[in-house]
Parts: structure tokens; C-alpha cells; sequence
């Protein structure tokens, strides 16, 4: 066996370790408890929210700025917490490393009624700096506050270039796609 076979067995052997702790932890400690509640309330309910204020004639592209939004707050939750950077003890499923309910629901519907909202970009520029704000210096000490978020080193100020650059990036591909849409 050569060195990286035998490197990549410890990582397998570590990763089924890491896996039944992980499901041992959930279901003696998260599952079904207060925090496990709040987490799918705050799944759920901001997208019944999104629901009922969406602008149906723009569903589509409202929809796919979201999916994007979502898509780069997946990326950067994952990146962060597999470098330990932070975490979260209670989470909705076991084995994940993301928030499901804020990179599904409460940031993409944040974002998403901004977008729709604010079609200019300065306006757009100017909610976001808010809402990234909102994000970075309220909801995530309270989030720490609760213990449903714990920090190994990341500062709050970290955050909010991330969460600006998310809805910037999403809004210039978005308008990047509806141009090339409406040269076809």
C-alpha cells in the first residue's frame, strides 16, 4: 500500500468516526429539543413569508437570484465550517455542515425581497449593506448568544464582506443572464 492509499484509509476511518459521533450527538442532544424546533420554524416560515410578498410576474428570475444567493452562502458556510472557523451545534439534519434554515430560507428570502424591491443598483447596494449588516453585527451574536453558533476565531466584521459580495455577485450573473435572455 503506498503512502497516499495509506493516508486516504486514516481519512476514511476518521470520516466514519466523525459520522456516528455526529449522528450520536443529533439524536441524544439536538433532535427534537427547542433549538431543533426553532431551526425548522425558521425554515419554513420565512419562505411562507417570501411566499405571499413575491412579485409572481417575476418568479423565474427572482427564484433563480435566490437559488444563487443560496448557492454562494452554502459555499462559504461549508468552507468555513470544515476549516473550523465555526459551528453549529444545533443543526436540522445530522452530518451537515450549514445552517440549512438561514443558507435555504432566511438569507435567499432576505435577499430576494431586497432584489425584488430594489431593481437599481444603487438601492440594491445600499438594502444589502443593511441587510449584511443585520446579518454580521445582530443576528449572528444573538445566534451566538443562544448557542446555536460558535465561533473558533471568526469575528463578526469577517462576515459582512461575505454577505455583501453574495448579493452582488448574484445580482450582476442574474443581470448577466437577463441581458444574454433578451439579446436571443
Amino acid at each position: 500500500m503506498t503512502e497516499a492509499e495509506k493516508a486516504q484509509e486514516m481519512i476514511l476511518k476518521m470520516q466514519v468516526q466523525l459520522r456516528d459521533a455526529s449522528m450520536e450527538y443529533w439524536l441524544n442532544h439536538v433532535f427534537n429539543t427547542w433549538q431543533w424546533w426553532l431551526n425548522i420554524a425558521t425554515l419554513i416560515l420565512p419562505l411562507i413569508l417570501w411566499w405571499i410578498l413575491a412579485d409572481k410576474k417575476r418568479l423565474l428570475e427572482i427564484i433563480v437570484f435566490g437559488f444563487l444567493a443560496s448557492s454562494f452562502a452554502v459555499f462559504f458556510d461549508t468552507l468555513g465550517e470544515t476549516s473550523v472557523l465555526w459551528e453549529y451545534p444545533y443543526l436540522i439534519i445530522p452530518m451537515d455542515y450549514i445552517l440549512i434554515d438561514t443558507d435555504y430560507s432566511v438569507l435567499p428570502v432576505a435577499y430576494m425581497l431586497a432584489y425584488q424591491r430594489f431593481p437599481k443598483w444603487k438601492g440594491f447596494i445600499i438594502i444589502n449593506i443593511v441587510i449584511s449588516a443585520l446579518f454580521s453585527f445582530v443576528a449572528e451574536p444573538i445566534l451566538l448568544w443562544m448557542g446555536f453558533y460558535e465561533t473558533h476565531g471568526w469575528k463578526f466584521i469577517y462576515s459582512f464582506p461575505i454577505y455583501v459580495l453574495i448579493a452582488i455577485i448574484s445580482k450582476g450573473l442574474i443581470t448577466i443572464f437577463m441581458r444574454k435572455q433578451a439579446a436571443s
